[in-house]
């Protein structure tokens, strides 16, 4: 069964600043491999080829503008708690909700079922096994607060499939959708 995700793809020079904060001090983690950042606008999981076909061809409908836009910051989920993964925040703004809340719209029609909790946009910079300590965390945080990437022009999104290996997942593009 296809394990898919819909997604924002980032350019080489959004990906060249995200990676430069690795050479900054923080306790081991899992670091996403450059080919695997992104900025996910829906997770769907597991699911039947035939299902994962009508996923790709509703996603075809989503009707939204192309729109810039802003990674900048960092913080951690759990937010009030010893992390568990460390991330770059991205400007919430209403295009880049439209474009969430349309391809929802368009899963939804095939019977996909969307988290219920608000959308935050973030790209993954860390994964920990174990929660880390909460100091550190909070002091490589507090050092990284004005982290910023230029401004992306966002003109399309991906349909992915994911593939989950010893050394990490590896995506393969099922479709990409350009933006109006």
């Amino acid at each position: 069964m296809p394990r898919l995700f819909v997604a924002i793809d980032l350019p080489e020079a959004a990906k060249d600043a995200i990676l430069r904060l690795r050479q900054d001090d923080l306790p081991p983690g899992r670091w996403p491999r450059r080919e695997a950042l992104h900025l996910t606008l829906h997770f769907i999981g597991n699911v039947p080829e035939r299902v994962a076909r009508a996923y790709q061809a509703v996603l075809r409908d989503v009707e939204a503008h192309a729109f810039e836009m802003r990674i900048g910051g960092v913080g951690q989920f759990p937010p009030d708690a010893r992390p568990r993964v460390i991330w770059a925040g991205v400007d919430n703004t209403a295009p880049l909700r439209d474009l969430h809340d349309e391809a929802g719209r368009a899963l939804e029609r095939e019977g996909f079922q969307r988290e219920r909790r608000r959308f935050h946009p973030h790209i993954t910079l860390m994964r920990f096994k174990k929660p880390m300590r909460r100091g550190l965390a909070s002091r490589w945080i507090s050092a990284h607060l004005d982290f910023q990437v230029e401004p992306i022009a966002v003109g399309e999104f991906t349909l992915y499939e994911s593939q989950l290996t010893p050394k990490g997942p590896v995506y393969t593009r099922r479709e990409t959708y350009t933006l109006r």
